[in-house]
């Protein structure tokens, strides 16, 4: 049997498999059969195994649900799209440069008494996936070293003051938890929170109504309180992804519904209050070069926007809410 009939057979083994919501270890593919592609160009299942064991610390793959493995695919195809286009803006010193380190890599195996291949098997992957992560990883951090320097940081800073500066907002929420696997309870809930949203802005007086309508429908501790949740600032005060809707939604508005990992959120801004912190105020700047680090990264994903993204496992194929590509 040829290569290509053998990848065939074993997708399908591996579709049947991850449809029971986790890839079994005795019936998981090899490393070398491909999961999806960009313009043509395999990914393999290699890639994904030495993420999920590396960077997830995760040795049994058959403890892994399949929103897991969905999402990380997704980092997977996110991360090729953004090293073509960092090839494209690198070339042949790029190329240079990724060479010299997988050597490196390669002599230190060796010098430990291993080899590329033998430091791959050991994650569930083949040499050609551990190279392909060395060279990422390699572009990556020189792409960061040359982008996240002070001016640019600066710069960043004061295109979003409101998430740096120490503005907050005094927020109340009506929250329903969910079951993330179940799409069409999320879609109806998702609608009927919606029509809650349109009523209450309708309302006249919002904050009252929306009091009474958190006491009614929140699945929140704080529905006792008409949805409470008092001052937020940063991310972690409430999800990455409500913080982000807080900072759109204006004095006295009601939010759209925004979902997060934990479920439902649907927002009433009391009022707020801006932050006076400059740059130069900061003592901690991790946040500030974590985020524009993920501008960065979702800016080389965007200029590949006309990729084409071909999946061969339905089962590992994010669902249709996942932006892969930022329009």
């Amino acid at each position: 049997m040829n290569h290509l009939s053998r990848s065939l057979l074993a997708i399908c083994a591996l579709s049947a498999v991850l449809c029971h919501g986790h890839v079994l270890a005795e019936d998981k593919l090899g490393p070398d059969d491909p999961i999806a592609a960009i313009d043509g160009a395999p990914i393999f299942l290699g890639e994904l195994n030495l993420i999920l064991t590396e960077r997830l610390k995760v040795r049994d793959l058959d403890r892994l649900g399949i929103e897991v493995q969905q999402a990380t695919a997704a980092l997977l195809v996110r991360r090729h799209l953004a090293m073509k286009s960092l090839r494209e803006q690198g070339g042949d010193a790029l190329d240079a440069m990724i060479r010299r380190q997988v050597e490196a890599y390669d002599a230190e195996a060796r010098r430990r008494g291993s080899s590329l291949d033998q430091q791959a098997r050991a994650r569930m992957s083949d040499e050609k996936s551990l190279t392909a992560d060395i060279a990422w990883r390699t572009a990556w951090a020189q792409y960061l070293k040359s982008r996240l320097t002070e001016t640019n940081l600066r710069r960043f800073f004061e295109r979003d003051r409101d998430r740096y500066a120490g503005k907050r907002w005094e927020v109340s929420q009506i929250f329903l938890k969910m079951d993330d696997a179940d799409a069409e309870s999320i879609s109806a809930a998702q609608e009927n929170l919606s029509q809650v949203a349109d009523e209450l802005r309708a309302a006249d007086d919002a904050s009252v109504a929306f009091a009474e309508a958190a006491r009614l429908h929140s699945d929140s501790p704080s529905a006792g309180e008409g949805g409470m949740v008092g001052w937020v600032e940063k991310d972690g005060d409430l999800p990455s992804s409500v913080m982000a809707m807080v900072r759109q939604t204006g004095d006295g508005q009601i939010s759209d519904v925004v979902r997060s990992p934990l479920g439902l959120h649907l927002l009433y801004v009391h009022r707020s209050q801006a932050g006076d912190l400059t740059f130069d105020d900061l003592t901690d700047r991790a946040q500030l070069q974590r985020d524009a680090a993920n501008a960065l990264f979702d800016a080389l994903v965007a200029a590949q926007r006309d990729a084409k993204v071909a999946w061969f496992v339905d089962a590992l194929r994010p669902p249709p809410s996942v932006q892969l590509i930022p329009q």
